[in-house]
């Protein structure tokens, strides 16, 4: 029997790299405190784990897909914390909210970093951690997985509106709600038939779309080979949110003392020893977001310390799309 060893070769070199990927998210999920499973959950549907990937359609690029303004913001606030001082030192915050860099090659560096699966992982788990305080803040429980990545998809204003909206009026139509998200993110938001989808319909389908991603075998074989702890397929929740914990990151969140006067949903005194409260909690401001991942990344540091300027940020529309790559569900399956 013929075996193919240019195939066998390549896809050996695939596991490898895909293998050192999952590593990378491990090692920044490990030193912020964000879900493992969810940051491989993410990089599945954002990339299919594509480190050089980039999106036709705005300046999204890597794992995580990062816009141009957002990796400029992220890198600024948090990398001398993640120990990218150097290229965080060269980034200057304007008096609008935008970030630039006046070195062009200095730019082309940082702008670079997003094609390293390291520098990628450690951005997105900060951004990861401010979405999961803020949005347990809004809502007035710890989210699921799913509803932490709504925060990623819409903003956390926005997911939060939505998860809200889908308890209490779920037949209330979505892109009426969500007019501009709806308008860029028209798969999401209206059926084949060209229908506008309820809050519940919009819910339930970033739910499953997010399910379908963390039950991939793509997904589940990167987890298992970096050494991740075995996990149950995850359920799809029905049309409407409930207060069930579907992931690991709701349960890490049970181990923070809570600061914003929300009591945790199914705490016990059996919790683990608590750890220590990850640097980079309160960097995240809220907002609610009309576009997947604003480019006005100052929402999303406002009450850093390294802001200066007085004057409130003037917010830009953001571009079609901006950070979510995979407005078809690609990557999910």
């Amino acid at each position: 029997m013929a075996v193919d060893l240019f195939n066998a070769t390549n896809a050996a070199g695939a596991d490898r790299s895909r293998l050192q990927i999952a590593g990378s998210i491990k090692q920044a999920a490990s030193t912020t405190g964000a879900s493992f499973q969810y940051l491989l959950t993410t990089a599945k549907m954002e990339s299919n784990f594509n480190p050089r990937a980039s999106a036709s359609t705005s300046s999204a690029r890597g794992l995580f897909q990062f816009i141009d303004q957002t990796w400029l913001g992220t890198v600024k606030e948090a990398g001398s914390q993640l120990g990218y001082s150097q290229y965080a030192d060269a980034i200057t915050k304007n008096a609008d909210g935008s970030y630039s860099v006046s070195d062009p090659s200095a730019r082309n560096a940082i702008m670079k970093l997003r094609d390293d699966p390291d520098a990628a992982s450690a951005m997105a788990a900060v951004l990861t951690q401010s979405n999961s305080f803020k949005l347990t803040g809004k809502i007035g429980r710890r989210p699921t997985d799913a509803e932490l990545y709504m925060a990623h998809f819409m903003g956390v204003g926005g997911a939060a509106k939505l998860i809200s909206s889908a308890e209490d009026s779920p037949s209330t139509n979505a892109a009426a709600m969500f007019p501009k998200a709806a308008a860029a993110n028209q798969s999401i938001f209206y059926d084949r038939s060209g229908s506008a989808r309820s809050v519940a319909q919009v819910y339930s389908v970033l739910t499953s779309r997010y399910v379908a991603a963390a039950n991939s075998q793509d997904t589940r074989t990167a987890f298992a080979a970096a050494g991740g702890d075995t996990t149950n397929p995850v359920a799809v929740a029905g049309a409407a949110p409930t207060l069930a914990l579907t992931m690991d990151t709701a349960s890490y969140l049970s181990t923070f003392p809570d600061g914003r006067g929300v009591t945790p949903v199914g705490a016990t005194s059996t919790t683990a020893a608590v750890q220590p409260v990850p640097a980079f909690r309160s960097l995240y401001q809220g907002g609610d977001r009309p576009q997947p991942i604003s480019p006005a990344v100052q929402e999303l540091w406002g009450n850093s310390s390294s802001l200066t300027s007085a004057a409130t940020p003037s917010v830009r529309a953001p571009g079609r799309l901006d950070l979510f790559s995979d407005p078809n569900g690609t990557y999910s399956g």
